[in-house]
């Protein structure tokens, strides 16, 4: 009967993968809530982790998770092995660095990439007191720095057919964090879970994410039933086009979880969508709300965005002055939220809907001047 029970087990993980060529692993399969990319299996010394590929079918890539204090398991499955908990790694990306801080696994990062964009201050301080080294730009890396860190992971940002140049001559296990990739907020937050068991505090990986969900799912059902939904419209021109997210992006679903009609709603599909001038009036002119981030050393303004295109004053909200604007230069947003889609979305069912929230001050967003 045990038997048959593992058997079940492992075709129900493998199924989970989406892949016709997943070799079978036996164990326990970790109920996964909101990825669409991740599937965990716990078996008999070791934990299995599957990352999906975006792009297409099957796996992006398969670890194999081994307590480092212990002998390797015979007939390991085939996969990347990383013996965990991770002590020495290389992070490509600000967003992982504030997620080490907060699982308190900083004492791990012994090396990061492009450490100007990097906000953490526990990283910041390890970068001047040498504890943790510049490894160059993620799209340049210093190989011998990378030497002498001698990691044993690197925290790596995949990309549809892409490489990673330098790295490959190594043998240093590459984690590759598709969590960006993610289809809804609650998705790319699970991963969160990922990388609490290759740093060795599960439990705690688990416990933020259930924080996270619970009050992002409070947050939601704030809004379900309200009758008035603002009319929203998003971002600035580019020289070319107006690029928005599409209605199936992790920020359109956030748009619409926090109680907004999303004027871009229809198109979709989870990455962004290119319209002309003509298009975006049509849609949006009448608009309620306009929200938009930048990143400049000052703050925008209503006569600087009139002077970098005329074409703002037709729309809705700019005449009523109703927009909302996030400086990035002075807002870590993207580091901030990643794994705490709550945040951002308290922001905006404060601003969609202030009467629930009539103390809160936004954290990200700010009315224009």
């Amino acid at each position: 009967m045990r038997g048959l029970w593992l058997v079940l087990l492992s075709l129900c993980f493998m199924i989970s993968c989406n892949s016709r060529d997943v070799e079978p692993v036996e164990g326990k399969q970790v109920e996964i809530r909101y990825s669409s990319l991740l599937a965990i299996c716990e078996s008999n010394g070791y934990t299995v982790v599957d990352v999906k590929n975006p792009w297409g079918e099957g796996l992006l890539r398969r670890y194999i998770l081994v307590p480092s204090d212990s002998a390797l398991p015979q007939n390991l499955p085939t996969g990347t092995l990383v013996r965990t908990p991770l002590s020495r790694t290389v992070l490509f990306s600000g967003v992982h660095a504030l997620l080490f801080q907060e699982l308190e696994a900083l004492s791990a990062i012994s090396g990061v990439c492009d450490c100007r964009y990097i906000y953490s201050t526990g990283v910041q301080s390890g970068l001047k007191e040498g504890t943790i080294l510049d490894c160059g730009s993620s799209l340049d890396i210093n190989t011998e720095t990378i030497v002498r860190v001698n990691p044993d992971a690197i925290f790596v940002l995949p990309y549809e057919n892409g490489g990673y140049g330098k790295l490959d001559r190594f043998s240093y296990p590459l984690v590759e964090c598709a969590d960006y990739m993610e289809t809804s907020p609650l998705g790319c937050a699970e991963w969160v879970r990922f990388y609490a068991r290759l740093l060795g505090c599960d439990e705690k990986g688990d416990s933020i994410f259930n924080a996270v969900c619970n009050e992002y799912e409070t947050l939601r059902g704030k809004v379900s039933d309200v009758s008035i939904r603002p009319k929203l419209m998003c971002e600035l021109k580019s020289t070319s086009a107006w690029y928005v997210p599409g209605g199936s992006s992790t920020m359109g679903q956030m748009y619409k979880d926090a109680g907004a009609d999303y004027v871009f709603a229809d198109y979709d599909t989870n990455g962004s969508v290119p319209l002309s001038v003509e298009v975006m009036l049509d849609k949006a002119a009448d608009a309620d709300v306009w929200l938009f981030k930048y990143n400049s050393l000052t703050d925008r303004t209503y006569t600087q965005l009139l002077g970098e295109y005329a074409g703002y004053a037709h729309f809705k909200p700019f005449k009523e002055k109703n927009v909302y604007a996030c400086n990035t230069h002075r807002k870590n947003v993207f580091e901030e939220t990643a794994f705490h889609p709550e945040r951002f979305l308290r922001d905006l069912v404060s601003l969609f809907h202030p009467s629930l929230f009539p103390e809160y001050k936004t954290v990200y967003y700010e009315k224009m001047r």
